[in-house]
């Protein structure tokens, strides 16, 4: 198998879940990394084996290497556009952290860009990977809880108000529903289907003008629903449940859930399904198989996938403001 090389741009807290999942697999390598500070560059990787010379000091520098196949985009919502959209000119697949953009009219423009020049470009909605979601998916296709009704799922954080930080300034897409509700939204694609036939939505606004919890229900044609809550101000259980006529499955801390319950007649059945590394490492594999395979785009979370989540965030945002 050949090894796939990655690169990284933007070397926050979530770069280094990816940086030590790539490090800990064999068919798959970190041979560059790149931050607008050369310094952080070099700390970053220093501490995942990369050498100095690979450690850049502007976006630009990495995506010339030829050495590097793929870059992950890890830098705040509001620059991904921009950036995928560097990478996939340079001729570099990208897996693009979420929210993929901050609106469905720019995730068009990024895969016009990845279309025109034939190169891979995903999401990186890593619960679409995990596998409790894939065993959740594979009970409700069995036809184990019966027909499905219901899903509940929730996320949120007690994210400290600082105004100058990413998550409460508007100026840096801030806000719950691009921070964590996408992550309620692509499930509820997930489960249900990308084309919703009522939303709802109300969404608190704080003191720096950014939605600082937001509720969502998604209706879809034969009457199921997704009942959605996110947000920086609480920090809520984080849990789905998928409601059917004969049962109900329920993913704990879904988001990077290692366990299925499946509750049938009042019995519950705990299925343990753990990581290999942290979670990241199943995206990673998906990426680095679809490069290997000549793909442009995942089947998984596809292109098509990723455009109709972000329309229907951008009718959510649309909603009630309280």
């Amino acid at each position: 198998m050949r090894t796939i090389k990655w690169g990284i741009i933007g070397l926050g807290g979530i770069a280094n879940k990816l940086a030590q999942a790539v490090t800990s697999m064999s068919s798959v390598e970190l041979v560059a990394v790149a931050s607008r500070s050369k310094e952080k560059s070099e700390t970053f990787g220093n501490r995942y084996g990369v050498t100095k010379d690979k450690c850049y000091g502007s976006y630009d520098e990495i995506v010339k290497d030829k050495e590097v196949e793929v870059i992950y985009v890890a830098v705040p919502h509001n620059f991904h556009k921009e950036l995928s959209i560097l990478c996939l000119k340079n001729g570099k697949a990208v897996l693009c952290e979420k929210p993929v953009t901050i609106s469905e009219e720019e995730i068009r423009e990024v895969i016009k860009v990845a279309e025109e020049n034939k190169v891979f470009f995903m999401e990186a909605m890593k619960t679409r990977f995990l596998p409790v979601h894939r065993k959740a998916k594979e009970l409700i296709e069995e036809g184990k809880i019966g027909e499905v009704r219901l899903l509940q799922a929730d996320f949120g954080s007690l994210v400290p108000f600082d105004p100058e930080g990413r998550i409460y300034n508007k100026d840096l897409a801030g806000g719950a529903l691009l921070d964590v509700g996408v992550y309620n939204i692509s499930y509820s694609a997930f489960i249900f289907g990308n084309k919703p036939k009522a939303i709802d939505s109300t969404l608190y606004i704080g003191k720096t003008g950014v939605d600082e919890n937001v509720s969502v229900t998604l209706t879809y044609e034969n009457g199921e629903q997704a009942q959605l809550y996110g947000a920086i101000n609480a920090p809520t259980i984080r849990e789905a449940n998928i409601i059917g006529t004969k049962g109900r499955i329920c993913v704990p801390r879904y988001s990077s859930g290692e366990k299925v319950v499946l509750i049938l007649d009042g019995k519950e059945e705990v299925i343990d399904l753990p990581f290999e590394i942290n979670g990241f490492e199943y995206q990673i594999e998906e990426v680095s198989n679809c490069i290997r395979e000549g793909k442009l785009e995942s089947e998984v979370m596809s292109w098509q996938d990723s455009i109709e989540v972000m329309k229907i965030m951008d009718e959510v945002a649309r909603g009630k403001r309280v």
